[in-house]
Protein backbone atom coordinates (compact mmCIF):
# COMPACT_ATOMS: atom_id res chain seq x y z
CA UNK A 1 0.00 0.00 0.00
CA UNK A 2 1.25 3.46 -0.87
CA UNK A 3 1.95 5.51 2.26
CA UNK A 4 2.48 9.42 1.26
CA UNK A 5 4.91 10.94 -0.74
CA UNK A 6 7.25 13.68 0.26
CA UNK A 7 10.01 16.07 -1.23
CA UNK A 8 13.70 16.75 0.35
CA UNK A 9 16.96 18.54 -0.82
CA UNK A 10 19.75 16.20 -1.48
CA UNK A 11 21.22 17.55 2.08
CA UNK A 12 18.79 16.76 4.19
CA UNK A 13 18.63 14.09 6.61
CA UNK A 14 14.88 13.39 7.68
CA UNK A 15 13.26 11.31 10.29
CA UNK A 16 9.92 9.61 9.47
CA UNK A 17 7.47 7.23 11.51
CA UNK A 18 5.25 4.45 10.00
CA UNK A 19 2.48 4.13 13.13
CA UNK A 20 1.04 0.41 12.84
CA UNK A 21 -0.72 0.28 16.18
CA UNK A 22 -4.30 0.32 14.11
CA UNK A 23 -3.43 -2.52 11.90
CA UNK A 24 -1.90 -5.11 14.47
CA UNK A 25 -3.90 -7.43 16.77
CA UNK A 26 -4.48 -6.97 20.34
CA UNK A 27 -0.96 -7.40 21.80
CA UNK A 28 0.70 -8.03 18.56
CA UNK A 29 4.06 -6.09 18.41
CA UNK A 30 6.74 -5.41 15.63
CA UNK A 31 9.76 -7.78 14.90
CA UNK A 32 11.66 -6.75 12.77
CA UNK A 33 11.07 -4.05 9.77
CA UNK A 34 13.67 -4.15 6.63
CA UNK A 35 13.53 -1.25 3.92
CA UNK A 36 14.43 -1.05 0.34
CA UNK A 37 15.11 1.82 -1.95
CA UNK A 38 14.65 1.45 -5.80
CA UNK A 39 16.29 3.11 -8.19
CA UNK A 40 19.62 2.64 -7.20
CA UNK A 41 21.83 5.84 -8.21
CA UNK A 42 25.29 6.99 -7.88
CA UNK A 43 24.33 9.03 -5.37
CA UNK A 44 21.36 7.05 -3.74
CA UNK A 45 18.54 7.86 -1.22
CA UNK A 46 18.98 5.38 1.76
CA UNK A 47 17.65 4.64 4.40
CA UNK A 48 20.53 5.26 6.98
CA UNK A 49 19.10 3.97 10.41
CA UNK A 50 16.20 2.69 11.80
CA UNK A 51 14.54 1.06 14.62
CA UNK A 52 11.34 -0.36 16.43
CA UNK A 53 9.98 2.45 18.87
CA UNK A 54 6.75 3.65 20.93
CA UNK A 55 5.23 -0.16 22.45
CA UNK A 56 6.86 -2.41 19.60
CA UNK A 57 4.48 -0.83 16.47
CA UNK A 58 6.01 2.13 15.12
CA UNK A 59 8.69 1.66 12.59
CA UNK A 60 10.90 4.52 12.48
CA UNK A 61 13.27 5.05 9.53
CA UNK A 62 15.67 8.14 8.60
CA UNK A 63 16.31 8.94 4.70
CA UNK A 64 19.40 10.58 3.29
CA UNK A 65 20.49 11.92 0.43
CA UNK A 66 19.39 11.53 -3.02
CA UNK A 67 19.86 12.93 -6.89
CA UNK A 68 17.97 16.33 -7.59
CA UNK A 69 15.42 15.99 -9.81
CA UNK A 70 14.94 12.47 -8.74
CA UNK A 71 11.98 9.94 -7.38
CA UNK A 72 12.54 6.69 -4.89
CA UNK A 73 10.75 4.31 -3.86
CA UNK A 74 10.98 3.21 -0.57
CA UNK A 75 9.94 -0.33 -0.09
CA UNK A 76 8.90 -1.14 3.88
CA UNK A 77 8.27 -4.42 5.12
CA UNK A 78 6.93 -5.07 8.23
CA UNK A 79 6.72 -9.05 10.01
CA UNK A 80 4.67 -9.26 13.64
CA UNK A 81 5.06 -11.05 16.84
CA UNK A 82 1.71 -12.91 15.40
CA UNK A 83 2.75 -13.56 12.10
CA UNK A 84 1.92 -11.59 9.46
CA UNK A 85 3.61 -9.36 7.16
CA UNK A 86 2.93 -6.08 5.97
CA UNK A 87 4.39 -4.24 2.75
CA UNK A 88 3.79 -0.42 2.71
CA UNK A 89 5.77 1.95 -0.24
CA UNK A 90 6.89 5.38 0.37
CA UNK A 91 7.41 7.69 -2.13
CA UNK A 92 10.39 10.54 -2.11
CA UNK A 93 10.84 13.35 -4.52
CA UNK A 94 14.24 14.93 -4.17
CA UNK A 95 14.58 18.79 -5.27
CA UNK A 96 17.26 21.47 -4.17
CA UNK A 97 15.74 24.17 -2.43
Amino acid sequence: MRLGSFVKTPVERKRYAIDYSEWLDTGETLTTVTYAVSPTTTSPLVVDASSIGSGNTVAVFFINGGLNGRQYTVDVVANTSGGQIKEDTVLFTVRDA
